[in-house]
């Protein structure tokens, strides 16, 4: 007997919620645009099934969905138009309702992974291309940079993927460093670093000068004041100025105002004239020179006097 009143109970509430379903076992109000099916659960739902794509699909044209969203746009251009690619997928795979009139997201979900490779390979079927400044030098595909997972990119950048134009103009991306070396240089950034990475610089000293053991001091040993577009061989105690223009004036050579345009090295027969010692001297450098020779003028002129003041002793 209890047996059948139990049984009699649990039929009574399968037939109610069959008729009832919306009284009974309704999880929640519609969005508002299903508010009147609000009593309609069978507008949507299959007894025991669940919701059916076909009941979706014949109020929402797969081919119609996101129309509205783009009125008065440019549907051409725009990517809202997508679920043409989702037909073999369950509608309910995204979307959800029953969170009342106004929820935040009609979606529960969304998983690239629905998605055909053909589909999920064209990223911009879907998505815009972003127009900031970087991502308009960019040739590669989105994947090259960043997965379904995640917008924010992480890991090594490729410079390969910048348009042949943008290559070289690193500035177009990047900051010049504003310390007072970089900012007299007018060379490209390749010219010193790479695009694997910006330290160590590839920039070889030996280009200009070789730097050997008697050469390996701190750079403004030689660039006073950090000022890299000069230099002074005169910071090492071996090179006076006066003592440099004694020497070359001694091989004929009066312009020592460029060093390295011969000396390449530390290596004394290492000299590479080039003809530069002929170049016309400047007025201060001119000076520097007839000062010298006066000078050496005097101190012959006084060692003459000496020796002949000892021959009359």
């Amino acid at each position: 007997m209890k047996k059948t009143i139990a049984f009699a109970i649990v039929i009574v509430c399968i037939g109610l919620m069959y008729f009832f379903p919306h009284s009974t076992i309704s999880p929640g109000e519609l969005v508002e645009g299903h508010q009147s099916l609000n009593q309609k659960c069978l507008s949507c739902h299959i007894p025991f099934k669940g919701v059916s794509n076909a009941k979706c699909i014949a109020c929402h044209k797969l081919s119609e969905i996101g129309k509205d969203t783009i009125k008065g746009k440019d549907v051409i251009n725009s990517k809202v138009l997508f679920h043409e690619n989702l037909s073999d997928q369950k509608c309910t795979a995204c979307h959800t309702d029953h969170k009342g009139k106004m929820p935040e997201s009609s979606l529960s979900d969304f998983k690239h992974d629905l998605l055909t490779e053909a589909v999920i390979s064209n990223c911009n079927a879907c998505h815009n291309k972003p127009t900031d400044k970087l991502h308009s030098l960019l040739s590669g595909s989105c994947k090259d940079c960043h997965n379904t997972s995640g917008w924010k990119f992480e890991g090594t950048f490729n410079h390969d993927m910048i348009t042949a134009t943008e290559k070289n103009n690193c500035a177009t991306c990047h900051s010049r460093p504003d310390d007072s070396f970089h900012a007299s240089l007018k060379d490209n950034c390749d010219k010193c670093h790479s695009t694997d990475k910006w330290k160590p610089s590839t920039f070889d000293h030996s280009d200009y000068f070789v730097l050997d053991k008697d050469h390996d001091v701190k750079c403004n040993t030689c660039h006073t004041n950090n000022n890299f577009k000069s230099y002074s061989c005169y910071g090492c105690h071996e090179h006076s100025e006066n003592k440099m223009i004694e020497e070359h004036r001694e091989e004929g050579i009066l312009n020592i105002s460029d060093c390295v345009s011969c000396h390449k090295s530390g290596n004394e027969h290492d000299i590479r004239m080039n003809g530069r010692s002929n170049k016309r001297l400047d007025k201060n450098e001119m000076k520097k020179v007839r000062d010298v020779i006066q000078s050496d003028k005097k101190e012959n002129k006084k060692k003459d006097s000496s020796k002949k003041e000892d021959d009359a002793d």
